[in-house]
């Protein structure tokens, strides 16, 4: 990036308090700044390499494991267990292709889940969940926002859930503003708001006036010489983007870079306002980076692909990229050495003993959330 503004006073003087939250500010959004870039390069690599490393061979690991359902299914049509087996390896197999059907919804494992799940296929069991979502849906947005659903209102869909949301909260406010404005206001609550619009309007301003400065300098308009006209044209260009984007940090930048900036004789009210102006920035990049951090987070409670795979304290990107590729190998590898076993009817008894001896373990412990992010 360029060069990093900050106040200087001469002679060792001390800087004033707006001053050094000045200064402060700047060096939190460059900061800012660098990280978001970097953790966007990252999450660059990160999509090239699941696509080019990770996914051919977890879907090599899938097919393998698919391969074992269908094995235990075929013995299990034999009928050559006890019923108390049979119906073991039944839940067994139900569980296992709950898994991978709806990701990998191939006419084969959709006749395995159906037949062990009572007759019930897989999209009947998705429709009744989606049914029953809308239902805790509505009930629980009544009870969190005030908002009563009409009976025919559709939330399948995220965004006509959010457009019904966004029309019915608009139209309570309009109506709580209605009333609220016809009460008398006191004079304080008159003073407070006529404070806060003066607020909005210096903030503005100083943003705009760093903006005209800086057109009135360069606008390529006014510039008869043809190549000079092109370097304007393409300042005015990254003027008007960091006008645009409210970057006053890019547009002091490009002030003190274009114009030079005697920000150490700024007025305090100046100052007053770029401090403001950067905080509010602060806080958008820092959601930016919130944002960044938690992409390809699929639960609330597993980690996101950034925080597996972005290089930390211990391991760079590309390592940690081999490991998990050595590990998936290692676990293709087992597999495929298992995948006899699942034809072997003493191995499979060997399984459904393991299997309900889980099962005993698991109701004997009771709930444990990690169960729940296991399967997620």
């Amino acid at each position: 990036m360029s060069e990093l503004i900050q106040i200087k006073t001469e002679n060792s003087a001390v800087l004033t308090k707006l001053q050094k939250q000045f200064n402060t500010s700047i060096q939190k959004i460059n900061h800012l700044k660098k990280l978001a870039l970097n953790m966007k390069q990252e999450i660059e690599q990160i999509q090239a390499k699941i696509s080019t490393d990770i996914i051919p061979l977890e879907r090599k690991l899938i097919d393998i494991q698919i391969k074992e359902i269908i094995h235990l299914d075929t013995i299990y049509q034999e009928n050559v267990f006890k019923k108390r087996d049979n119906d073991t390896l039944s839940e067994m197999i139900l569980e296992r292709a709950e898994a991978y059907i709806g990701r990998f919804p191939t006419e084969e494992l959709s006749d395995i889940f159906t037949r062990h799940n009572d007759g019930i296929s897989y999209e009947e069991v998705v429709e009744q969940i989606n049914s029953n979502a809308s239902t805790n849906i509505k009930d629980s947005f009544s009870t969190m926002f005030g908002v009563e659903f009409e009976e025919e209102v559709d939330l399948s869909d995220p965004e006509k859930l959010q457009e019904y949301l966004d029309k019915q909260m608009a139209a309570d406010e309009a109506d709580y503003e209605t009333r609220k404005n016809n009460r008398t206001k006191s004079a304080k609550q008159i003073e407070r708001e006529e404070k806060k619009r003066q607020e909005e309007k210096n903030l503005n301003r100083t943003s705009r006036q760093i903006y005209m400065e800086l057109v009135k300098e360069f606008h390529p308009d006014r510039e008869k010489d043809e190549l000079e006209k092109e370097k304007k044209t393409l300042l005015m260009h990254k003027i008007s983007e960091a006008y645009e984007k409210d970057d006053l940090f890019d547009l002091l930048r490009l002030r003190l870079n274009l114009m030079g900036t005697n920000f150490e004789n700024s007025n305090n009210d100046n100052l007053k306002y770029y401090v403001k102006l950067l905080k509010q920035q602060i806080v958008e990049l820092e959601n930016e980076v919130s944002e960044l951090q938690s992409f390809g987070q699929s639960s609330f409670f597993g980690p996101s692909l950034y925080e597996r795979f972005a290089s930390d304290g211990f391991y760079s990107l590309e390592n940690k990229f081999k490991k998990e590729v050595a590990a998936i190998k290692k676990a293709i590898k087992e597999s495929e050495r298992q995948l006899p076993f699942y034809r072997d009817f003493s191995q499979v008894k060997y399984l459904i003993d393991a299997h309900r001896q889980e099962q005993k373990y698991r109701n004997k412990r009771g709930f444990d959330i990690n169960d729940v992010v296991a399967k997620m």
